[in-house]
């Protein structure tokens, strides 16, 4: 596995990682026409990337299998995760035939090392409690601190 910066040319799979990251159960809430209508799913990746925007691409044999990525959002647009202005908000999505890899892991701790390398003290994000991945979260030292609809807020301390 290769683990490497997201750059712009990375956005059509960033957008495809979001939708996974959306329809994680399986179920196709979010098309992505729907994506791109809905500003409020749409703020984690439109523009991508802005200043302060930090990201991580999985590769296996060369196929980009993951990705992660974090954004500033504000309290006047904030994301589901949102705790403030100056703590990002990660994504994570892991294409369906990679998972079960380590690689949601592997992307992650990259991800925080990017992070604390940009001076980031904190990374923030929304997860279903029913989602696997709320495990894996829990396992690297996420803790929650809200709820937001139905879902809980997760941060870490970088």
């Amino acid at each position: 596995m290769l683990l490497r910066p997201a750059t712009a040319d990375d956005f059509t799979f960033l957008t495809e990682m979001l939708l996974e990251a959306c329809n994680w159960e399986g179920t196709p809430w979010f098309s992505l026409d729907k994506l791109r209508s809905d500003d409020h799913a749409w703020r984690y990746i439109g523009g991508w990337p802005l200043a302060g925007d930090i990201g991580v691409i999985a590769e296996v044999d060369g196929v980009p299998a993951g990705a992660t990525w974090a954004r500033l959002l504000t309290a006047e647009r904030p994301g589901y995760g949102y705790v403030a202005d100056d703590v990002p908000e990660l994504t994570l999505g892991v294409a369906a035939a990679f998972r079960r890899r380590g690689i949601a892991r592997a992307l992650l701790t990259e991800l925080t090392a990017s992070a604390r390398q940009a001076s980031y003290q904190r990374l923030a994000l929304s997860v279903d409690p029913g989602n696997p991945a709320a495990g894996l979260y829990r396992s690297l030292g996420f803790e929650k601190v809200g709820v937001s609809g139905t879902s809980d807020t997760m941060v870490l301390a970088l």
